[in-house]
């Protein structure tokens, strides 16, 4: 079963689970200094005790020194300070070597008195026994030997005090425990309080409204990055979304012309009896419209999945300087009706990887466009060359035509974008598709495309691609038809079928 927003068990929740481990994180910290201000106060009292029971030791060994022979001295002394501490319950044995008792004191426990002292080498030390806490010391006493003496005293007060601390510490500990689940629960709805704002003003986002946005609280945190990341996304979806209603109103706008004047041709031709010349004559124009359709269409359909589709691994390498001279051959004819001069200034071997027939269709569109808008007389210069340490082609072609205007330049990538309406030479119906379908080709195969312009004084566009590396097999280019079919005519040249956007110079659209 699936929770709802208002189903959602809390503890589910980003503000339950800031909760929990705050109150888990808090009551861990609350523990471990309970026990660590207990276990310190153990160990300082331990200090305190052991100080002063190795002071004792000290100043008995020191005396022992000044003993006459025999123990009755060192017992006499042993007596005297257990019945003058009796009251802190310290208790004293003496020891001989071997562990046998020469002495002990009333209070002085069984469990210590059986205890084995401490190896001979080591001079004095410290045991802990459950409930007593001793010093044993080695003593060279004249007439006697080396001897251990004991002196120690009972852990009741200690541990009685260490109690009482703990006690003490524990109504604290307690509070706190109670507090912490609280306290956290209004830290995680202050810090969660951005969040639901985030998120109410996202459910209130409509596709109808684009210009919506998050608010940004201008703390800099977190919080205001992913607001900001958010919008930024919101951005470039409504931008996205604007060239998008763009581009099917100028598409539709673009397939309403052909459509209308089919529609006004035929109603037209069977408004009354008319000859075969009228017929043939109207169906020719139909059929023209048609293939001018058919055309515009293709081209939406490429630029679509360009938007949609991620560029394809390209499986071979093309050689693109044999692209380039068949492609000036192609338009060499309609450059020279012209009296525009087409030549190749430099294309040197060149190959890079991708789709031939794309690449041809690059090359067709940008020479379409160079021829179309030179003036009689004026020149188109294609050019291939390496350029940068990565060894980049790069393809050029540069005219001496009526150039773009400065402000014009940044658009001509848009879609459907039209220029200056002088620039349109009659007869010619470009669909403002050409450029905007060259980039999408280079873009899809990993390069840029550029264009530089000056009014007056020509255009220069630039393709920079990847240059192929390795041994791959060189996909060789279709060779070109030596005749192009007629415009809206049937073509079963794939080829031929590539190179038919292009009859706007060779079939005269």
């Amino acid at each position: 079963m699936r929770w709802s927003l208002t189903e959602r068990p809390a503890w589910t929740s980003l503000r339950g689970r800031l909760t929990i481990w705050n109150t888990v994180v808090a009551l861990f910290m609350v523990l471990a200094c309970i026990v660590a201000v207990r276990l310190s106060a153990s160990a300082a009292l331990d200090r305190e005790i052991d100080a002063e029971l190795r002071g004792e030791c000290t100043e008995i060994g020191l005396a022992s020194a000044a003993f006459p022979s025999g123990t009755a001295p060192l017992v006499e002394i042993l007596e005297r300070k257990s019945a003058s501490h009796g009251e802190r319950g310290w208790f004293s044995q003496l020891l001989t070597e071997t562990g046998d008792t020469i002495w002990r004191s009333d209070r002085c426990p069984d469990a210590v008195a059986v205890f084995p002292p401490a190896r001979k080498e080591r001079l004095e030390n410290v045991v802990q026994l459950p409930g007593y806490r001793y010093v044993r010391r080695r003593i060279d006493v004249p007439g006697a030997g080396s001897l251990h003496v004991r002196i120690g005293m009972s852990t009741a007060s200690r541990d009685a005090s260490v109690l009482a601390l703990t006690k003490s510490l524990a109504p604290v500990g307690l509070a706190l425990a109670l507090l912490t689940p609280l306290t956290g629960y209004w830290l995680a709805i202050r810090a969660t309080r951005p969040i639901a704002g985030i998120v109410h003003t996202a459910a209130s986002l409509r596709p109808t409204r684009l210009g919506d946005r998050l608010a940004v609280r201008g703390s800099g945190d977190e919080l205001d990055q992913l607001a900001e990341t958010i919008n930024r996304l919101l951005d470039q979806v409504a931008d996205h979304v604007d060239r998008q209603r763009q581009f099917l109103a100028d598409a539709a706008h673009e397939l309403r012309g052909p459509l209308a004047a089919i529609r006004s041709w035929l109603e037209c031709t069977v408004s009354r009896e008319r000859s075969a010349d009228e017929y043939r004559t109207a169906l020719g124009d139909v059929l023209d419209e048609t293939a001018h359709l058919a055309t515009l269409t293709n081209d939406l359909l490429l630029l679509a999945e360009a938007d949609h589709e991620p560029a394809a691994g390209a499986s071979a390498t093309v050689d693109l300087d044999l692209l380039a001279r068949d492609a000036v051959a192609m338009f060499g004819a309609a450059a020279e009706d012209r009296g525009i001069d087409l030549h190749v200034v430099s294309v040197p071997p060149m190959v890079a990887r991708g789709d031939a027939a794309q690449f041809r269709r690059v090359f067709g569109n940008l020479l379409d466009n160079a021829i179309r808008f030179t003036p009689e007389g004026g020149r188109v210069r294609v050019s291939l060359s390496s350029a940068g340490d990565d060894g980049a082609v790069l393809l050029e072609i540069r005219d001496t035509g009526i150039g773009i205007a400065p402000a014009d330049v940044p658009r001509v990538f848009d879609r459907f974008f039209k220029a200056d309406p002088a620039r349109t030479r009659g007869g010619d119906r470009g669909g403002g598709l050409g450029l905007p379908i060259c980039r999408a080709i280079v873009e899809r195969h990993g390069g840029t495309i550029a264009v530089a312009s000056e009014p007056g004084r020509g255009t220069t566009v630039t393709v920079r691609l990847h240059r192929a590396g390795g041994y791959a097999p060189v996909e060789t280019p279709p060779r070109l038809p030596t005749q192009m079919a007629p415009v809206g005519a049937a073509c079963a040249d794939p080829v031929c079928r590539w190179w038919n956007p292009f009859s706007l110079i060779v079939g005269g659209r």
